[in-house]
């Protein structure tokens, strides 16, 4: 599918009616939208990802679930997206509308030749009637094929864009770099969605949560009442934890909300105090010192961050010599299981070779064999076969079993090899250094209020008050914050406890003969269905691992370096998580050390996800049109160099680039300029923007 024309209307700068045409061709799959900061480049990505989602932009992206929370609600926060000029002039109404082509649509339509489709999306909203509107016309098709909202959401879900692939479609280069630091379970969480979809495999995995379902209520509708009603209570109990979390998560938001607004204050009573100064020589250090604090408080954050990871196996860690035990236990119950196995298998073999060999006719003709003739050649057998297929000793019975499958035992090993790497020193040096920075941001604070109470201006001591007060609010939102994500961790902990109690009280529940069969019939259709998404998974995993290692060969100048630092990153690894909770991707140097995704740079962890995002996108069971907004993001020149050469011109067969002069300078347009369709540039005269064809061409630096 590709996007040829999107339509803005009075959509916040846009004023009036807005068009920008986008066809692209096989040659030139590039169009480059310039645009300095402010004239809406940001706002003409949000307008794409509004008309196809609504009210479920949020799930998108977490500044635009910022912005609206930040605002109250959606509908508040849709009724400052009118252009104040048109509310000025009367105008209530807003709206965007795509017009996309090449969709491919099943059987149940009507089909055309060529069995590809063109379709116009137009959304609306009424800031007076609090009203959005919402409409999908197909050519070609005359009849409605939605009576519902739903069944748009659906069609886009099925056919454009799913909304769980939107993240990868629409994006902030610059921004993405902070999904390397995704926990295990959101890292896991975020591709299983966008791989599910991507690859189609969502179909299968909600054909086994139906069933699922199915087999839940067919196991409930022979319940007793006593037991029924104790299932219902932990479902209940689940849905209100469910609301709670999503409550805290509401309020974690707006504590970040108030803190970044704390921030930007404090910024500027620092510029303050540095400027109005009246000693040039606290004036220098105060600034220094701010700086400083700046770059304590980063490296606090990451070694947070650090912390937080390795917290996920300290449990084990602090148990490490007992999984050395059940590792040990495994592998010597994996062992006698084998030993047993053989042994049972020979045993067998010179049993059935006995019974044939003395039992099973033909017999001599001068009669049968003695019996202590035959105990001779069954003893003699007995040797030969040991000596064909090897002597298996005796097997030694052990005090217990772990009752463990494969995966089990699978987790089991990887999290023991995982703590061997993760070394006592690694846990130990992560706290000392914590604990060191958090010293010298007390030592940084103690100093930086010497010098502000040397200060004896009026004006200086007042805004000295107002930065201390804010810090302190700062840190009373922390420690609310904080409280909160705890708060939200146990809810999740306590849904989980109550999720396995849930499963554990339907199995017992007895059922009659004829819902056993059901259920038996059904438990197999979910074990293919099962074992059909892994193995699809599994085989795309290896795939991924190629892809997203190729790539960063290619864009990141460490790795083609021939000084030593290619150690920097030597395989990719993709993994599948247990319980079908997504997959899990390391990077290893070529020690097979784990290199933490954390401890890249900004520029190393986007070209990182840039990887990861062409690796998903090449899955696709069909191509998408991909925005990207800040193309280029902290990238230094080198890379820069490298992601238009050899990353954009190939993403897709349709990408559109949003950049500032500075990112993208005529200089650097030169590099991909063979590979670019068309070019815009935004204008905007009295806070209107247009769309003008073109570029920065006064811009030459």
């Amino acid at each position: 599918m590709k996007i040829d024309k999107i339509t803005l209307t009075n959509f916040r700068q846009y004023f009036n009616e807005n068009s920008i045409d986008l066809n692209t061709n096989s040659d030139r799959n590039i169009i480059l939208i310039g645009g300095k900061n402010g004239y809406g480049k940001t706002n003409f990505l949000l307008s794409l990802v509004w008309c196809l989602y609504g009210e479920d932009i949020g799930k998108i992206d977490e500044n635009f679930k910022r912005e609206i929370q930040k605002e109250g609600n959606y509908s508040k926060f849709l009724k400052g997206s009118l252009n104040w000029d048109a509310a000025k002039n009367g105008n209530t109404c807003f709206s965007v509308s795509i017009e996309i082509s090449d969709i491919e649509l099943p059987e149940i339509f009507e089909i055309k030749s060529s069995g590809l489709y063109k379709c116009k999306i137009a959304r609306q909203f009424d800031v007076t009637e609090i009203d959005d509107s919402f409409e999908i016309t197909i050519e070609g098709i005359s009849k409605s094929l939605f009576s519902t909202n739903e069944d748009k959401i659906n069609f886009i879900n099925d056919y454009l864009i799913p909304i769980e692939a939107a993240k990868f479609v629409f994006f902030d280069a610059e921004k993405i770099a902070s999904w390397a630091e995704l926990s295990t379970k959101e890292e896991g969480s975020v591709l299983n969605d966008a791989l599910g979809k991507i690859l189609g495999l969502d179909t299968y995995e909600s054909l086994i949560a139906d069933l699922n379902i199915y087999t839940d209520l067919q196991r409930k509708e022979s319940a007793t009442n006593q037991v029924r009603q104790q299932i219902t209570s932990t479902e209940n109990g689940i849905k209100i934890n469910i609301e709670k979390i999503e409550d805290l998560e509401n309020d974690v938001i707006k504590r970040e909300n108030q803190i970044t607004e704390l921030k930007l204050r404090i910024s500027e009573y620092e510029v303050f105090l540095v400027k109005h100064s009246n000693k040039s020589y606290n004036a220098r250090s105060l600034e220094e010192l701010y700086r400083q604090k700046d770059d304590l408080k980063r490296k606090e954050k990451e070694l947070e961050g650090k912390f937080n990871e390795l917290s996920e196996v300290l449990p084990f860690a602090i148990s490490a010599g007992k999984m050395e035990e059940i590792a040990e236990h495994l592998t010597k119950q994996e062992s006698e299981s084998i030993t047993k196995e053989k042994r049972r298998e020979l045993i067998e073999k010179n049993n059935e070779l006995i019974e044939k060999l003395f039992n099973t006719p033909p017999f001599p003709g001068d009669g049968d064999i003695s019996f202590s003739r035959k105990v001779f050649y069954a003893e003699k057998a007995r040797k030969i076969i040991e000596e064909v297929f090897g002597k298996i000793d005796e097997s030694n019975e052990l005090e217990f079993e772990h009752d463990l499958n494969k995966s089990e035992k699978d987790l089991v090993y990887d999290t023991f090899n995982h703590l061997r790497k993760q070394s006592k020193d690694i846990f130990e040096q992560t706290i000392e250094n914590f604990n060191r920075v958090k010293n010298d941001i007390t030592e940084n604070d103690r100093i930086v209020k010497k010098i502000e109470s040397d200060l004896e201006d009026e004006e200086v001591i007042e805004y000295t008050n107002k930065k201390n007060d804010a810090e302190r609010k700062i840190e009373k939102l922390s420690e609310e914050k904080g409280g909160l994500i705890t708060q939200k961790q146990l809810l999740t902990k306590t849904n989980e406890s109550l999720s396995q109690k849930l499963q554990i009280d339907l199995k017992r529940i007895s059922v009659s003969e004829q819902k056993k069969r059901k259920l038996d019939k059904a438990n197999q259709y979910i074990k293919s269905l099962l074992e059909f998404v892994e193995s699809q998974k599994r085989e795309k995993c290896v795939i991924l691992e190629t892809i997203i290692f190729d790539e960063m060969k290619k864009l990141m100048h460490k790795l083609n370096d021939n000084d030593g630092q290619n150690n920097f990153i030597g395989a990719v690894k993709v993994e599948i998580l247990p319980d079908n909770d997504g997959l899990k991707i390391l990077l290893y140097d070529n020690d097979g050390n784990i290199r933490q995704k954390e401890t890249l740079s900004q520029g190393e962890k986007q070209i990182y996800i840039s990887s990861l995002i062409k690796a998903i996108l090449s899955l696709a069971i069909q191509e998408f049109p991909i925005f990207i907004d800040t193309p280029l993001g902290r990238l230094d020149d080198e890379h820069i160099k490298h992601i238009l050469l050899y990353y954009y011109p190939d993403l897709a067969s349709q990408v559109i680039l949003m950049a500032t002069n500075n990112e993208i300078p005529p200089s650097r347009l030169k590099l991909v300029k063979e590979n670019v369709a068309k070019t815009y540039l935004l204008e905007n005269n009295n806070n209107q923007t247009k769309f003008k064809q073109g570029y920065f061409q006064s811009y030459e630096n």
